[in-house]
Protein backbone atom coordinates (compact mmCIF):
# COMPACT_ATOMS: atom_id res chain seq x y z
CA UNK A 1 0.00 0.00 0.00
CA UNK A 2 1.65 3.19 -0.85
CA UNK A 3 0.35 6.42 0.88
CA UNK A 4 -1.00 9.35 -0.81
CA UNK A 5 1.56 11.79 -2.68
CA UNK A 6 -0.58 14.84 -1.64
CA UNK A 7 -3.09 16.34 0.39
CA UNK A 8 -3.13 16.68 4.92
CA UNK A 9 -1.32 13.83 6.90
CA UNK A 10 -3.42 11.77 8.41
CA UNK A 11 -2.62 9.56 11.66
CA UNK A 12 -2.22 6.35 9.91
CA UNK A 13 -0.09 7.96 7.12
CA UNK A 14 1.98 9.03 10.18
CA UNK A 15 2.50 6.03 11.56
CA UNK A 16 3.49 4.52 8.18
CA UNK A 17 6.31 7.11 8.14
CA UNK A 18 7.62 6.47 11.53
CA UNK A 19 7.92 3.07 10.51
CA UNK A 20 9.51 3.85 7.39
CA UNK A 21 11.76 6.14 9.60
CA UNK A 22 12.52 3.59 11.67
CA UNK A 23 13.45 0.94 9.34
CA UNK A 24 16.07 3.68 7.86
CA UNK A 25 17.96 2.99 11.05
CA UNK A 26 17.92 -0.45 10.07
CA UNK A 27 18.67 -0.77 6.60
CA UNK A 28 21.53 1.96 6.18
CA UNK A 29 21.86 3.61 2.64
CA UNK A 30 24.75 5.90 1.08
CA UNK A 31 22.16 8.75 0.65
CA UNK A 32 18.33 9.43 1.49
CA UNK A 33 17.74 8.85 -2.04
CA UNK A 34 19.07 5.17 -2.50
CA UNK A 35 15.95 3.98 -0.62
CA UNK A 36 13.84 4.70 -3.75
CA UNK A 37 16.68 3.75 -5.99
CA UNK A 38 15.32 1.11 -9.33
CA UNK A 39 18.18 1.13 -11.11
CA UNK A 40 20.71 -1.04 -9.07
CA UNK A 41 18.31 -4.05 -8.74
CA UNK A 42 21.15 -6.16 -5.86
CA UNK A 43 20.87 -2.67 -3.87
CA UNK A 44 17.13 -2.09 -4.46
CA UNK A 45 14.10 -1.80 -1.44
CA UNK A 46 10.94 -1.56 -3.15
CA UNK A 47 9.11 -1.73 0.24
CA UNK A 48 9.68 1.80 0.90
CA UNK A 49 8.93 2.54 -2.70
CA UNK A 50 5.52 0.32 -2.30
CA UNK A 51 5.10 2.81 1.35
CA UNK A 52 5.67 6.03 -0.12
CA UNK A 53 6.52 7.46 -3.09
CA UNK A 54 10.07 9.95 -2.17
CA UNK A 55 8.55 13.34 -2.26
CA UNK A 56 6.20 12.52 0.40
CA UNK A 57 8.44 11.44 2.26
CA UNK A 58 10.42 13.97 2.20
CA UNK A 59 7.80 16.65 2.34
CA UNK A 60 6.51 14.88 5.74
CA UNK A 61 10.22 15.42 7.43
CA UNK A 62 10.56 18.89 5.62
CA UNK A 63 7.54 20.03 7.39
CA UNK A 64 7.17 17.77 10.62
CA UNK A 65 6.91 19.50 13.94
CA UNK A 66 6.76 18.55 17.26
CA UNK A 67 5.53 22.32 18.71
CA UNK A 68 3.70 25.38 17.20
CA UNK A 69 7.17 27.20 16.11
CA UNK A 70 4.97 30.39 15.82
CA UNK A 71 4.65 30.64 19.95
CA UNK A 72 8.24 29.66 20.61
CA UNK A 73 10.60 32.03 22.47
CA UNK A 74 12.57 34.12 19.92
CA UNK A 75 16.43 34.47 20.37
CA UNK A 76 16.75 37.10 21.88
CA UNK A 77 13.59 36.16 24.56
CA UNK A 78 15.75 35.05 27.83
CA UNK A 79 13.22 32.34 27.98
CA UNK A 80 14.50 31.03 24.68
CA UNK A 81 16.50 27.50 24.68
CA UNK A 82 18.47 26.07 21.65
CA UNK A 83 16.35 22.04 22.08
CA UNK A 84 13.06 23.88 22.42
CA UNK A 85 11.68 22.41 19.24
CA UNK A 86 12.55 18.65 20.06
CA UNK A 87 12.36 18.98 24.39
CA UNK A 88 8.29 18.27 24.52
CA UNK A 89 9.71 14.65 22.79
CA UNK A 90 12.66 14.48 25.13
CA UNK A 91 10.20 15.24 28.07
CA UNK A 92 7.40 12.38 27.14
CA UNK A 93 9.99 9.43 26.61
CA UNK A 94 11.96 10.48 29.85
CA UNK A 95 8.36 10.04 31.46
CA UNK A 96 7.69 6.79 29.28
CA UNK A 97 11.27 5.10 30.47
CA UNK A 98 10.27 4.97 34.21
CA UNK A 99 6.88 3.94 33.81
CA UNK A 100 7.39 0.59 32.14
CA UNK A 101 10.81 -0.69 34.36
CA UNK A 102 12.48 -0.98 37.40
CA UNK A 103 15.55 -0.62 37.01
CA UNK A 104 18.22 -2.57 39.62
CA UNK A 105 20.01 -0.86 42.27
CA UNK A 106 23.74 -0.19 39.72
CA UNK A 107 23.31 2.31 37.55
CA UNK A 108 25.61 4.50 35.43
CA UNK A 109 26.04 7.88 34.24
CA UNK A 110 27.72 9.11 30.85
CA UNK A 111 27.22 11.50 27.73
CA UNK A 112 26.64 10.45 24.72
CA UNK A 113 26.96 12.55 21.55
CA UNK A 114 24.36 12.04 18.79
CA UNK A 115 26.19 12.75 15.09
CA UNK A 116 24.61 15.46 12.86
CA UNK A 117 25.02 17.94 10.03
CA UNK A 118 22.86 20.52 11.11
CA UNK A 119 23.53 24.08 12.25
CA UNK A 120 22.63 24.85 15.98
CA UNK A 121 24.15 26.41 18.58
CA UNK A 122 24.28 23.36 20.65
CA UNK A 123 26.58 21.74 18.55
CA UNK A 124 29.25 20.41 20.60
CA UNK A 125 33.00 18.52 19.43
CA UNK A 126 34.57 15.82 21.34
CA UNK A 127 37.32 14.43 19.14
CA UNK A 128 37.07 10.86 21.54
CA UNK A 129 33.46 10.24 20.10
CA UNK A 130 32.88 8.44 16.80
CA UNK A 131 30.87 11.28 15.12
CA UNK A 132 33.09 13.90 16.75
CA UNK A 133 30.52 16.37 16.26
CA UNK A 134 26.82 16.87 17.58
CA UNK A 135 24.32 17.20 20.41
CA UNK A 136 25.66 15.58 23.52
CA UNK A 137 23.04 13.89 25.63
CA UNK A 138 23.89 12.81 29.79
CA UNK A 139 22.60 9.65 30.24
CA UNK A 140 21.27 8.01 33.34
CA UNK A 141 21.39 3.95 32.48
CA UNK A 142 20.90 0.97 34.42
CA UNK A 143 24.35 -0.72 34.47
CA UNK A 144 23.68 -3.91 33.65
CA UNK A 145 21.27 -3.87 30.64
CA UNK A 146 22.15 -0.33 29.38
CA UNK A 147 18.65 0.81 29.72
CA UNK A 148 18.04 4.42 29.59
CA UNK A 149 16.02 5.88 32.27
CA UNK A 150 16.77 9.36 31.71
CA UNK A 151 18.38 11.75 29.32
CA UNK A 152 18.39 15.65 29.46
CA UNK A 153 20.15 17.70 26.31
CA UNK A 154 23.21 19.77 27.36
CA UNK A 155 22.91 23.55 25.76
CA UNK A 156 26.50 24.40 26.28
CA UNK A 157 27.74 27.09 29.34
CA UNK A 158 25.59 29.74 27.94
CA UNK A 159 22.35 28.16 28.57
CA UNK A 160 23.25 25.73 31.15
CA UNK A 161 25.78 27.47 33.69
CA UNK A 162 27.05 25.59 36.47
CA UNK A 163 26.09 26.99 40.13
CA UNK A 164 28.71 28.30 41.38
CA UNK A 165 30.72 26.50 43.98
CA UNK A 166 29.88 23.04 42.33
CA UNK A 167 31.18 21.44 39.50
CA UNK A 168 29.62 20.53 36.69
CA UNK A 169 29.79 16.36 36.54
CA UNK A 170 27.99 16.91 40.18
CA UNK A 171 25.58 18.83 39.18
CA UNK A 172 24.60 16.60 36.00
CA UNK A 173 23.84 13.47 38.54
CA UNK A 174 22.21 15.02 40.77
CA UNK A 175 19.78 16.89 38.14
CA UNK A 176 19.69 13.42 36.20
CA UNK A 177 18.37 11.65 39.88
CA UNK A 178 16.22 14.05 40.90
CA UNK A 179 14.42 14.25 37.50
CA UNK A 180 14.31 10.35 37.50
CA UNK A 181 12.66 10.17 41.05
CA UNK A 182 15.37 7.99 42.35
CA UNK A 183 16.94 10.14 45.07
CA UNK A 184 16.38 8.48 48.20
CA UNK A 185 15.72 4.99 47.37
CA UNK A 186 19.24 3.29 47.83
CA UNK A 187 20.35 3.31 44.45
CA UNK A 188 24.35 2.92 43.22
CA UNK A 189 25.49 5.46 40.92
CA UNK A 190 28.82 4.23 38.78
CA UNK A 191 30.01 7.24 36.86
CA UNK A 192 34.07 8.26 35.58
CA UNK A 193 36.79 10.88 37.09
CA UNK A 194 34.31 13.80 35.23
CA UNK A 195 31.56 13.27 37.85
CA UNK A 196 32.91 11.66 40.32
CA UNK A 197 34.06 14.13 43.39
CA UNK A 198 33.77 13.76 47.26
CA UNK A 199 31.35 16.70 47.41
CA UNK A 200 29.49 14.70 45.09
CA UNK A 201 29.35 11.77 47.60
CA UNK A 202 29.22 13.69 49.92
CA UNK A 203 25.46 15.33 48.29
CA UNK A 204 24.45 11.71 47.34
CA UNK A 205 24.99 10.12 51.00
CA UNK A 206 22.12 12.51 52.50
CA UNK A 207 19.93 11.46 50.00
CA UNK A 208 20.47 7.86 50.52
CA UNK A 209 22.16 7.28 47.13
CA UNK A 210 25.44 5.78 46.60
CA UNK A 211 28.45 6.30 44.69
CA UNK A 212 31.36 4.73 42.74
CA UNK A 213 33.87 5.99 40.25
CA UNK A 214 37.60 7.19 39.36
CA UNK A 215 38.29 10.69 40.68
CA UNK A 216 41.02 13.11 39.90
CA UNK A 217 43.00 13.98 42.48
CA UNK A 218 43.57 17.27 41.99
CA UNK A 219 39.62 17.71 42.80
CA UNK A 220 39.58 19.57 46.02
CA UNK A 221 40.17 16.66 48.70
CA UNK A 222 40.96 16.92 52.87
CA UNK A 223 44.74 16.64 53.17
CA UNK A 224 44.51 13.27 54.67
CA UNK A 225 43.07 11.87 51.85
CA UNK A 226 45.58 13.38 49.32
CA UNK A 227 48.28 11.68 51.58
CA UNK A 228 47.06 8.15 51.64
CA UNK A 229 46.70 9.01 47.54
CA UNK A 230 50.26 9.97 47.25
CA UNK A 231 51.33 6.54 49.68
CA UNK A 232 49.10 4.34 47.09
CA UNK A 233 47.52 3.41 50.21
CA UNK A 234 43.18 2.35 50.38
CA UNK A 235 41.22 4.10 53.18
CA UNK A 236 38.49 3.91 55.19
CA UNK A 237 36.02 6.14 56.65
CA UNK A 238 33.00 5.60 58.60
CA UNK A 239 30.87 8.42 59.37
CA UNK A 240 27.88 8.30 62.51
CA UNK A 241 25.42 7.47 60.26
CA UNK A 242 27.18 4.23 59.26
CA UNK A 243 27.89 5.47 56.22
CA UNK A 244 31.68 4.90 54.46
CA UNK A 245 33.87 5.71 51.97
CA UNK A 246 36.74 3.82 50.67
CA UNK A 247 39.41 5.61 48.56
CA UNK A 248 42.25 4.41 47.03
CA UNK A 249 44.87 5.16 44.67
CA UNK A 250 45.57 4.17 40.58
CA UNK A 251 48.72 4.67 38.93
CA UNK A 252 49.96 4.36 35.71
CA UNK A 253 53.40 4.76 34.45
CA UNK A 254 53.43 8.22 33.12
CA UNK A 255 51.06 9.82 36.05
CA UNK A 256 51.51 7.71 39.25
CA UNK A 257 48.53 8.69 41.75
CA UNK A 258 46.79 10.80 39.38
CA UNK A 259 44.38 9.33 39.99
CA UNK A 260 42.00 7.51 42.96
CA UNK A 261 38.77 5.25 43.43
CA UNK A 262 36.30 6.54 45.17
CA UNK A 263 33.48 4.57 46.45
CA UNK A 264 30.50 5.09 49.16
CA UNK A 265 28.29 2.29 50.80
CA UNK A 266 25.97 1.69 54.12
CA UNK A 267 27.27 -0.69 56.53
CA UNK A 268 25.11 -2.79 57.87
CA UNK A 269 25.43 -4.55 61.25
Amino acid sequence: MQWQKEGKLTIPEFKGFLVGFFNMGLIRKVSFEEYWNKHSPSQSTPWFRSMFSRNRFQNILKFLHLVDTKKLPKRNDPAYKPSQRFKPLLDFVNRKFLRYYNPRRELAVDESLVGTKGKTSILQYIPSKRSRSGVKFWMLVESVTGYVLQMDVYHGKRFDPTPAGTLQGANVIINLMKNSHLLGKDFHVFADSFFASLNLANKLLRERTYLTGTMRTNRPMPQMIKMHVRRQEMLFTLDKDKSCFAVSATTTEKNPSHWCLLTTMLLIT
